[in-house]
C-alpha cells in the first residue's frame, strides 16, 4: 500500500483532538495494524494532545504529519513551545522516562524529542508483511528446484557459477553484516548504559528493573548453556592448563584494547563490549557536560539498526543462495542435521520456563495452569507471528486486566523488557555456538564456556528487536569463539524458525518476570491475579 503524506496544522482543541485520532484511525487501518495497537496508540495521540492543551492553552496550533521515511510508516505530532514531555507522568521519579532513546527504534512506542522550540512526538509502525515462515519455505523450495540444474548442466558449469557468483554473493553479505556487526554492538550497549546511567532516563525502579532482567537473563543462559554442553560438546582436556591464573591474567588484559580504534577493526567483540562500558560510564558521569557526544551515541544507534533493517531484507534471497551452493557441493548434512539443536534448544526452554512458572505461582499463591491460561493468548501471537510488536496489545491488557499488574509498572516495563529481556533469544545463540563448536571441532574449555555465556548474554540484551539484528549478532558471537563463518550460514538459514520460538517465549518470560517485580515493588493486585 503507498501511503499519501499528509501534514496539516489544527487549532488544539477538544473538536481538533478527536479529528487528529480519526485520522490516525484511519492510517493504521489502512496499514492493517492490529485493532488492540490502533486503540492503544489513539488513546495515547489523544491523552498526548490533551496533555499539550492543559499546559500551553486551548487555541495553541499544532502540526500533524503522516507518512514514511524509506518505507517506515509515522506520524508526528509537532507543537511549538517551552520543552515539555507530556508523555511522562509526574511520578516518573521512581521510573524515569519510558520514551527514552532505548526504545526509540521499537515500532509502536513513542518518542519524544524538542529542537529549536518545537516538541515533537513520533510514532514508528511496521507494515503488514509476508509471514516470514513463508519466505523461508519459499526461498529453499525454489533453491531446490534451481539446485536440480546439476543433473542437466555440465558440471564445470556447475563449478563456474559456484565459485564466480554464489560465492562472490555469500562474501558480499556476509561483509555487510560485518561491517556494522562491531558498530552495532558498541552503539546498542553504549545507548544502553547512557539510558540506565541517567537518573532522567531511568529512575530507582527503572534502573532496578533493568539490572534485573540482566542478571536474569544471564542466569538462564549459563543453567541452559551446561545442558546444551552436555549434548553437544565435551571441555578441553587440559582444564588445568586452561584455568590458570596465567591464563586469566592473559584474557584480563586481553579485554584492553590497544586503541579506540582498534577492536572496531579486528572485530574483537569483547574489547567492543569493555570499550562501550568504559566510555558510557565515562558520559553518563559528565552528564550535561557530555551531552552531545551522549546524542551522537543515540542518533549513531538509531542509524545502524536503520541500515541493519535494511541489509536485512536481502535474508531470503541470501538464503536462496546458501541452500543452492550446500547442495551442489554436497555439503547439506550440517544443514539437515540441525533439527537436534532445535529440538534441544525447544526442550530447555520448556523446562525453564516450567521452572520459572513453578516459581512464581508458588511465591504468589496462584495455580500454574491459571497463570498459563492467562498468558496463552500472547504465547500464540508470538508463536503465529515471530514479532513481540504484534503481541504488545495482548501482552499489555493481559498483564493490567488478567494478572493484576499495576498500569504505571506495565506501562514502563513492557516496552523496557522488549528491549532488554530476551532469555530465549541469548538461549538461542547459546545453542547454536555449542553445537557449532562441536560440529567443527573448536577447542572447549571452561573459560571459552565463560566467554560464550557473557557474549551471547550481552549480545541478546545490545541487539535490537528489529529484522536483521540477529544476523549481526551470530556474526559477532561466532567470530570471537573461534566458530567458522561458515557456521553463520547455516545458522542465518534457520533463523527465523529460531525467532517463532524465542519471541513466543520471551514475552511468557516477561509476564512471569514483571509479575514477580510488581509484587516486590508492591504494585500487583492478588485480587485479579488470583480470579478465574
Amino acid at each position: 500500500m503507498r501511503i499519501k503524506p499528509e501534514k496539516e496544522t489544527f487549532t488544539l482543541n477538544p473538536a481538533a483532538v478527536d479529528e487528529v485520532s480519526a485520522k490516525v484511525y484511519d492510517f493504521l487501518k489502512k496499514l492493517k495494524v492490529q485493532n488492540k495497537n490502533i486503540l492503544e496508540t489513539r488513546l495515547t495521540i489523544e491523552e498526548t494532545l490533551l496533555e499539550f492543551m492543559d499546559r500551553f492553552g486551548e487555541g495553541c496550533s499544532f502540526t500533524y504529519v503522516q507518512s514514511n521515511l524509506l518505507g517506515k510508516p509515522y506520524i508526528s505530532l509537532d507543537v511549538e513551545g517551552d520543552p515539555y514531555n507530556p508523555l511522562e507522568d509526574e511520578g516518573d521519579d521512581d521510573f524515569g522516562n519510558w520514551t527514552s532513546s532505548l526504545l526509540a527504534n521499537v515500532d509502536y512506542t513513542p518518542s519524544y524529542s524538542f529542537n529549536r522550540g518545537v516538541n515533537t512526538i513520533t510514532i514508528r509502525f511496521s507494515r503488514k508483511q509476508t509471514n516470514p515462515i513463508i519466505k523461508l519455505f519459499l526461498a529453499i523450495a525454489i533453491a531446490i528446484i534451481v539446485s536440480l540444474l546439476r543433473f542437466i548442466v555440465a558440471p564445470e558449469t556447475i563449478t563456474f557459477i559456484r565459485e564466480n557468483v554464489l560465492e562472490p554473493l555469500y562474501g558480499a553479505f556476509l561483509g555487510l553484516m560485518a561491517t556494522v556487526e562491531m558498530p552495532l554492538v558498541f552503539l546498542s550497549i553504549g545507548c544502553g548504559i547512557i539510558g540506565i546511567g541517567d537518573s532522567t532516563v531511568f529512575g530507582r525502579i527503572g534502573r532496578k528493573m533493568v539490572l534485573r532482567f540482566v542478571t536474569v537473563i544471564l542466569f538462564l543462559t549459563s543453567i541452559s548453556g551446561v545442558i546444551f554442553s552436555m549434548f553437544f560438546t565435551k571441555f578441553s582436556s587440559n582444564e588445568s592448563e586452561m584455568i590458570s591464573v596465567k591464563a586469566g591474567i592473559d584474557i584480563l588484559l586481553g579485554l584492553i584494547p590497544k586503541n579506540l580504534v582498534d577492536p572496531l577493526v579486528t572485530g574483537n567483540t569483547m574489547q567492543t563490549v569493555v570499550m562501550a562500558v568504559v566510555i558510557s560510564i565515562a558520559i553518563v558521569m559528565l552528564g550535561d557536560k557530555a551531552k552531545a557526544i551522549s546524542n551522537i551515541v543515540n542518533e549513531g544507534n538509531r542509524i545502524i539498526v536503520f541500515i541493519t533493517g535494511l541489509i536485512s531484507k536481502l535474508l531470503p534471497f541470501f538464503i536462496f543462495i546458501i541452500i543452492v551452493n550446500m547442495i551442489w557441493s554436497g555439503d547439506i548434512k550440517l544443514f539437515i542435521n540441525m533439527w537436534k539443536p532445535i529440538v534441544v534448544y525447544i526442550c530447555v526452554l520448556i523446562v525453564t520456563f516450567l521452572l520459572m512458572l513453578i516459581t512464581v505461582s508458588s511465591k504468589e499463591k496462584v495455580p500454574a495452569l491459571l497463570l498459563i491460561k492467562k498468558m496463552l493468548p500472547t504465547f500464540l501471537i508470538g508463536v503465529g507471528t515471530a514479532s513481540s510488536i504484534a503481541a504488545n496489545g495482548e501482552c499489555s491488557e493481559s498483564l493490567k486486566k488478567k494478572m493484576g499488574v499495576n498500569k504505571r509498572f506495565v506501562d514502563f516495563g513492557q516496552p523496557v523488557g522488549g528491549v532488554v529481556f530476551m532469555p530465549s533469544t541469548a538461549m538461542n545463540f547459546m545453542v547454536c555456538a555449542i553445537y557449532m563448536a562441536s560440529y567443527y571441532n573448536v577447542d572447549v574449555s571452561i573459560l571459552w564456556f565463560i566467554i560464550a555465556i557473557v557474549i551471547c548474554t550481552f549480545v541478546a540484551v545490545a541487539t535490537p528487536p528489529v529484522p536483521g539484528g540477529a544476523i549481526a549478532a551470530y556474526t559477532v558471537i561466532f567470530s570471537q569463539l573461534g566458530i567458522p563463518s561458515d557456521a553463520v550460514a547455516i545458522v542465518i538459514a534457520l533463523d527465523i524458525l529460531f525467532d517463532f520460538i524465542a519471541t513466543a517465549f520471551d514475552g511468557a518470560f516477561l509476564q512471569l518476570e514483571l509479575i514477580r517485580q510488581a509484587d516486590e515493588n508492591k504494585m500487583l493486585n492478588f485480587d485479579i491475579l488470583r480470579k478465574e
